[in-house]
């Protein structure tokens, strides 16, 4: 419990130094005084509270909102699947979802960022489907003999997420030629042309999502044990995968739609909240999975507008880079397993 409570603390603690520096840093550097002053005095001048205000806050509150969704709907998909590599890129749900956003943005004639709120339910109902779909086809494809082919599963999701991605560049040039690099800008990865719009609106879905995933956060843990188990007890599986799809679907969308398709964050964050933490199912695993879910995407998001300055490394090429050497250290600790 010591253990859990020190790495809680130091996933809070790499959190609050990330959010600051990130608000520091940009083209326009601050100081630290300057920072607090306007945080917390509303004191400085116009041009340093434009872009704090108006830009930078913004950023970040988004990259903690997609730090949060893909983290914790990389957890649930690896607990309902029971298998440490499920993630929404590999699985084909982020795909899915970018479909079915860019489908609605085919039958509206033209890309927009800004939209009405009827609109913003129109394409968040889009992107469900979209989601609800990628998963659909893929449990249909991997059961086989009424059981779940974990190998088939995460095979045909990457053939899945390969398919939706054709249709997103099909329908993407469908739109226009001009709306074709704007999607594409959004769908690699970028966060940079964010505004407090998109944060309220998003936040409108992730919020209440989060609040139920943290009641009912032990029934997911439960789902861990076999069904049979499970059943022989009264405990409904059918009912709370399904509750917990659903959850993994709002997260994954509210995502892709306000930040692109962001890979590999799903898979590290759990993976190294599980190592920080003594026992995964214990209280205080989910506050630090959220909380090294924003820490990542802020580390990402910093270094992608950084290192190239003035122009922005695409977020997802920057979870690449981490994410890669990741998926080659899995694949030679189960070669090592294989050959004892």
């Amino acid at each position: 419990m010591i253990r859990n409570y020190q790495a809680l603390l130091l996933s809070i603690g790499m959190f609050i130094v990330l959010f600051f520096v990130a608000l520091k840093v940009g083209t326009i550097s601050m100081s630290i005084s300057e920072l607090f002053n306007l945080l917390f005095f509303q004191k400085g001048t116009k041009e340093a509270s434009l872009i704090l205000f108006a830009f930078r806050l913004p950023r970040v509150l988004s990259a903690c909102l997609v730090g949060i969704c893909l983290s914790v709907s990389g957890d649930i998909l690896q607990k309902i699947t029971r298998n440490t590599i499920a993630d929404s890129g590999i699985l084909g749900v982020s795909s899915g979802v970018a479909f079915g956003a860019v489908f609605y943005f085919f039958l509206l004639g033209n890309y927009q960022t800004s939209l009405s709120a009827f609109q913003s339910i129109s394409l968040m109902s889009f992107g469900l489907i979209g989601a609800f779909s990628a998963l659909s086809l893929n449990l249909i494809l991997s059961i086989s003999h009424r059981k779940l082919s974990m190998f088939r599963f995460i095979l045909n999701g990457i053939g899945i997420g390969s398919g939706f991605s054709a249709l997103v560049t099909f329908f993407s040039l469908k739109i226009n030629a001009d709306d074709y690099s704007r999607v594409n800008t959004w769908l690699q990865g970028s966060i940079s042309q964010v505004n407090w719009e998109k944060v309220v609106d998003m936040g409108a879905w992730v919020l209440p999502s989060l609040t139920l995933l943290f009641i009912f956060y032990p029934k997911l843990s439960l789902l861990r044990f076999s069904d049979t188990h499970l059943e022989t007890i009264g405990f409904s599986t059918t009912f709370w995968r399904v509750f917990f799809i659903v959850l993994a679907a709002i997260f994954i969308c509210a995502s892709v739609l306000t930040a692109g398709t962001i890979g590999f964050v799903g898979l590290l964050v759990p993976a190294l909240t599980r190592l920080m933490f003594f026992k995964k199912q214990q209280k205080g695993y989910l506050y630090g999975l959220c909380f090294n879910g924003m820490t990542l995407l802020l580390f990402c998001d910093l270094c992608s507008k950084m290192l190239f300055t003035p122009n922005e490394l695409p977020l997802n090429a920057m979870m690449g880079l981490l994410g890669i050497p990741y998926l080659f250290y899995l694949f030679l600790g189960q070669r090592k397993e294989q050959q004892k």
